[in-house]
């Protein structure tokens, strides 16, 4: 697979580069070469950090997990990375399942430089990194907006006055003004970083036609909202990553991610 880089320039207030990435869906050692390869991009491009918004595994009966360890062991050593999780982090078999793979992401967290946010917040330079994990039952009901709004109002009643930055893997509630405004701290959220939409499995020339819709949705919407790029909600930004996987083995299909590019985004603060 290639791999795209899309840039965006908020401000030099904090003179921070910040990497997202999503959607790895690892699941055999095969997924390894990819990932190498998005290692030695994001060396090139100087990160103060990396933000991975979900779905690190594809499923919990993945195989080879040690490399996948050693991966992140290596990507700590670029810089300081936070881990949010995934709807996928959840599965087992396809079905999702009330607990996320807490033995996998308990020594994923132990990596030095690596920090997976399971609804917490890391500060460093006055910067928030906020870990926003849903509920199975979200993804479950479809992802229930009023779900996602009781969850974040029962977890985060309160962001102080540093940069926030919510690493929160779907956007497709949280990116919906009405959503959005019903979250007790939402005026103190100054960024969101997502991935879940897989750019609604839109090929790059098509992008610029669909304004940020997708063929598909992991929904099974056709032309949904919010699939990739930049949107302003308010005084809020909200990056969508079309991810790192496409088409992940639990769809059967894998062999056509050779049609789509992976993606890193940059983004300066």
């Amino acid at each position: 697979m290639k791999i795209k880089i899309n840039k965006f320039n908020f401000s030099n207030r904090y003179k921070k580069r910040i990497i997202l990435i999503s959607d790895i869906h690892y699941y055999h050692s095969k997924n390894i070469k990819i990932l190498d390869e998005v290692l030695e991009n994001i060396k090139k491009l100087n990160p103060d950090y990396i933000c991975i918004a979900g779905d690190i595994i594809d499923d919990k009966c993945i195989k080879n997990k040690e490399l996948l360890i050693n991966w992140f062991k290596r990507l700590g050593n670029v810089c300081k990375i936070f881990v949010g999780i995934g709807n996928h982090d959840f599965n087992y078999k396809g079905k999702i399942t009330e607990e996320y793979d807490e033995e996998l992401f308990k020594r994923i967290d132990s990596i030095k430089n690596v920090h997976v946010l399971n609804n917490k917040t890391y500060t460093d330079s006055k910067i928030n990194f906020i870990g926003v994990t849903a509920p199975f039952s979200y993804y479950d009901l479809k992802e229930d907006s009023d779900e996602l709004i009781y969850h974040i109002n029962k977890k985060f009643k309160y962001l102080d006055d540093n940069f926030n930055i919510m690493i929160f893997h779907s956007p497709s509630r949280i990116a919906d003004k009405k959503v959005l405004e019903k979250i007790k701290c939402h005026k103190n959220i100054d960024l969101i970083l997502c991935g879940h939409m897989h750019g609604g499995l839109n090929f790059n020339f098509m992008n610029k036609f669909l304004k940020g819709r997708g063929l598909i949705t992991p929904t099974n919407k056709i032309f949904g909202k919010y699939c990739n790029g930049l949107y302003r909600v308010n005084d809020t930004r909200i990056v969508i990553s079309t991810g790192i996987t496409k088409l992940a083995k639990s769809h059967y299909i894998p062999f056509m991610n050779c049609l789509y590019d992976s993606e890193i985004v940059v983004i300066d603060i």
